[in-house]
């Protein structure tokens, strides 16, 4: 059916605009093409990760925007201009909270996303550059974490920087450059927040935004990598369109992601030790919660001294990083159901059950040091 007015219709300006773009980029195709794209086996719960994953992002660029007009990143000024937020901004204190529990949503969603592709055997062919692309885009995500965490500038960001970047000193070769890059000097200061600022408000989101076009373009190419069961046909006869359905799905599961962040932002908000100094004083220092299991499992005796905590900083986890690189390639059977691959399943049961041992034994031990 034609869509050109009928005569004597007036046009509204909204109407004229539509028309003046869609003549240029076609608006209409491509909103139809993407509303009627075909989901196989029809509409599930199970792929709202990345509408929520793309909401989250959009989320933290607008509250980090908000922050930012009043954030001042200089080692005199970060810690009291984050009080100033806290205490003296219109609804400050739930812009920073709602941002900090944001990042933290964000590290559970998309980890919970790559358990998910990798149960469902996604990562298979012809998935394999959608799966690396997924990799990287999960360590920009850690990124975010690491760099954010140091800019309200106190004793907890300060020391658990400090940690952090001790760790990526032990990289063989090019440790001790990227710690000299990071830091800017012999102690964190000036430099080392000037950097850090730059990389989570800058390079990181580019970075983001460029992989997660790529990601998306790769998805539209491949398809839906969901655990499709029955024959060709029986899947047809089960297909959905994206629109309404599976949007529907998407638009509640964002909903529910949102008010969880803005519920612990009430519920836990960010609440600043003293101003960052080189004296720890009392406190403990460790790093945020998602990287906890990692801070944990140093302290085993077969990591300590200098070899091994190259062991367990850098060799252990930069194997299972080349191991997750090379699994579209590794594994080439077509078999998906995870009940089907033992292997895959015991791994990934073992490492489910690894983290939280290692988590909640940081947690105890935090607990009992306090």
């Amino acid at each position: 059916m034609s869509q050109t007015p009928s005569a004597g219709t007036q046009l509204t300006v909204a109407e004229k605009v539509f028309d003046f773009v869609d003549e240029r980029v076609g608006l209409r195709l491509l909103t139809a093409k993407m509303l009627n794209e075909a989901v196989p086996g029809g509409s599930r719960w199970a792929y709202v990760f990345g509408s929520i994953l793309l909401f989250i992002f959009i989320m933290q660029a607008v509250t980090g925007v908000l922050l930012m007009l009043y954030y001042v990143p200089t080692a005199d000024h970060a810690y009291a201009s984050t009080q100033y937020i806290l205490h003296d901004v219109d609804y400050g204190w739930f812009l920073l909270s709602y941002h900090f529990w944001g990042s933290t949503a964000m590290v559970v969603c998309v980890f919970a996303h790559m358990s998910q592709v990798f149960l469902w055997g996604a990562y298979k062919k012809p998935r394999e550059l959608i799966w690396l692309v997924g990799l990287l885009l999960f360590a920009l995500v850690m990124g975010f974490g690491f760099t954010g965490y140091l800019l309200p500038w106190d004793q907890r960001a300060y020391w658990a920087t400090t940690v952090g970047v001790e760790i990526m000193d032990k990289t063989p070769l090019i440790g001790d450059f990227l710690a000299r890059l990071l830091k800017g000097g012999a102690t964190p200061g000036q430099m080392t927040l000037s950097r850090f600022f730059v990389i989570h408000v800058m390079v990181l989101p580019a970075a983001l935004i460029g992989l997660a076009g790529l990601h998306l373009f790769l998805f539209r190419c491949a398809g839906p990598g969901g655990p499709f069961r029955g024959t060709p046909q029986e899947l047809k006869a089960k297909t959905d369109y994206f629109f309404p359905r599976q949007i529907w799905k998407d638009v509640v599961g964002m909903a529910v992601v949102f008010a969880s962040i803005c519920a612990m932002a009430f519920w836990e908000p960010v609440v600043l030790l003293e101003e960052a100094t080189p004296d720890p004083g009392d406190y403990h220092p460790e790093p945020e919660w998602y990287f906890l299991f990692l801070f944990q499992h140093l302290r085993l005796k077969m990591f300590s001294g200098e070899f091994g905590q190259f062991l367990g900083a850098i060799a252990f986890p930069s194997l299972l990083g080349a191991l997750l690189i090379a699994l579209p390639f590794i594994d080439r059977s077509p078999e998906r159901n995870i009940f089907k691959r033992p292997i895959a399943l015991t791994l990934w049961v073992l490492f489910m059950v690894s983290i939280l041992i290692f988590t909640v034994s940081a947690i105890i031990n935090r607990e009992f040091l306090d």
